[in-house]
């Protein structure tokens, strides 16, 4: 009889590594794959919640109203008209905001994202101009809408163009001004600061300090930022509406962690606030930038305000 063969050791082994390397690019791929369209899927959404509009409502109370009936208050803010956020989008929003038919409308800043065209300025201001029939539209500007921080960052280098746009649209720009209005027969006073960013909030030309014993009743305050309230405590002002933080952008799940909330106090990154005896509305704004959006979708605010 033959000897059994003797196996060839190197060809054993060779064999197994050819299998193993076979397995390990397998592996690879199916990892890849599955990681490519885990990152494809999250894209995907945060384009979704991006354009997710939620119309929230709230009761605000507020000291010195008189009124029987709530006044409706329309508050939107950082519509950042731009090549991720279309004229429709905003039409859309305001569309959306309008149908509950508010008393009046606040816009708080950051209109665009940056520079747009003299055309775009004339399509913007039509659109805006189809609500500002409607209702009052009381305005104030972001950082992103002209000035300091927006000529640094590839905006126009001061706010004319915007300014420009809103009284075209019959929209009354508060920038560090005061004005007395009527709603539903209450009298209120609406102020509105320049951005703090910009190093434009200038409340001494608009607001009168606590010391002051002169009262116009409710005030009503429009400052982009609600940073911008340390350097309003000392003026009187009832509740303040703000924008900016986009409610933070990316707002980490199950948590109130916001690391990319663009102001320093991230306890005030959205929604209703009392500080100070006072009160402060954060809505997460309608547009974004770059896109997208994460645990926090763009907001159309409903502010019903009525007395204590």
């Amino acid at each position: 009889m033959m000897a059994k063969e003797v196996p060839d050791f190197q060809k054993e082994q060779l064999k197994k590594l050819k299998k193993r390397s076979t397995r390990n690019r397998r592996g690879f791929f199916k990892k890849f794959i599955l990681g490519l369209v885990a990152t494809l899927s999250a894209w995907l959404y945060l384009r979704f919640e991006a354009n997710w509009l939620e119309t929230t409502k709230k009761k605000v109370l507020i000291p010195g109203l008189k009124n029987k009936v709530p006044i409706k208050l329309l508050h939107l803010s950082d519509f950042h008209f731009s090549n991720t956020v279309s004229l429709e989008d905003i039409d859309f929003a305001l569309r959306e905001g309008f149908s509950h038919n508010p008393d009046a409308c606040v816009i708080t800043g950051d209109f665009i994202t940056s520079q747009i065209s003299e055309t775009e300025v004339k399509q913007y201001s039509e659109l805006l101009n189809t609500y500002a029939q409607a209702v009052p539209i009381f305005a104030s500007l972001g950082n992103h809408d002209g000035g300091e921080w927006a000529r640094k960052n590839g905006g126009f280098k001061n706010t004319r163009a915007m300014e420009y746009m809103l009284k075209k649209a019959g929209i009354k720009l508060l920038q560090n001004q005061r004005e007395s209005i009527f709603l539903k027969g209450q009298a209120l006073s609406i102020a509105g600061v320049g951005d703090l960013w910009s190093k434009s909030c200038k409340p001494q030309q608009c607001l009168p300090a606590n010391s002051s014993r002169t009262s116009s009743g409710p005030s009503i305050l429009l400052s982009h930022n609600p940073d911008a309230k340390n350097l309003l405590k000392g003026f009187k002002w009832d509740l303040m509406l703000c924008g900016h933080t986009h409610g933070g952008q990316l707002k980490i799940p199950f948590s109130d962690w916001t690391p990319f909330a663009p102001v320093e106090d991230h306890s005030m990154v959205e929604g209703l606030h009392q500080w100070n005896g006072r009160q402060i509305h954060i809505t997460r704004g309608v547009g974004n930038l770059w896109g997208l959006r994460f645990n926090c979708r763009p907001e159309i605010s409903l502010l019903e305000l009525a007395p204590v």
